[in-house]
């Protein structure tokens, strides 16, 4: 998936209201966080932190702050959680994304699958976000922020570095 693309449905998964909360926070946390599906089923209703006008959200060791329109979207995802198949709230529930039995939480191919309907294939969607971000901040940082490990945040570090090495070059010929 390039920027463009990556971009482009990012910024209609922070504005449609007519698609579903849970969606749309779902495949931004791929397309702008790198977390794999697997991840993003298995977050904890309290990994979304609200404090007076800010929210966060632990992916890593260290809270990440979410921009507006995204802090927006977990405030009404932590409003409205219920269960694919679950009628009403399943404000019991300890998952952010509750799946259909009590107690357990969204399965990745179920999410997979309604992420596929919007266009977001998690394997690029997260490998771009990877791309993009590893340019821009260091393996350390990855590592707290999106509780990747630190030889794979090193590895996209290493790897994002080379890519900018070759886009430069690319443009002095």
């Amino acid at each position: 998936m390039d920027e463009d693309e990556r971009w482009a449905l990012s910024r209609r998964l922070m504005h449609d209201d007519d698609l579903a909360v849970e969606d749309r926070f779902a495949g931004l946390l791929v397309l702008l966080y790198a977390q794999s599906l697997t991840t993003v089923c298995q977050l904890p209703v309290t990994a979304v932190i609200v404090a007076d006008s800010q929210t966060s959200l632990m992916l890593g060791d260290s809270p990440l702050l979410l921009p507006d329109p995204l802090d927006k979207l977990a405030r009404r995802l932590l409003a409205r959680r219920r269960g694919h198949v679950t009628i009403g709230a399943s404000s019991d529930s300890p998952w952010l994304f509750p799946g259909a039995f009590a107690g357990q939480p969204l399965s990745n191919e179920h999410l997979g699958t309604r992420l596929k309907r919007m266009g977001i294939y998690s394997r690029p969607g997260r490998t771009s976000a990877l791309m993009g971000l590893s340019t821009q901040l260091p393996a350390a940082v990855l590592t707290e922020l999106l509780g990747i490990s630190p030889e794979t945040a090193t590895a996209w570090t290493q790897e994002g570095g080379n890519w900018a090495r070759y886009a430069a070059e690319r443009g002095r010929v």
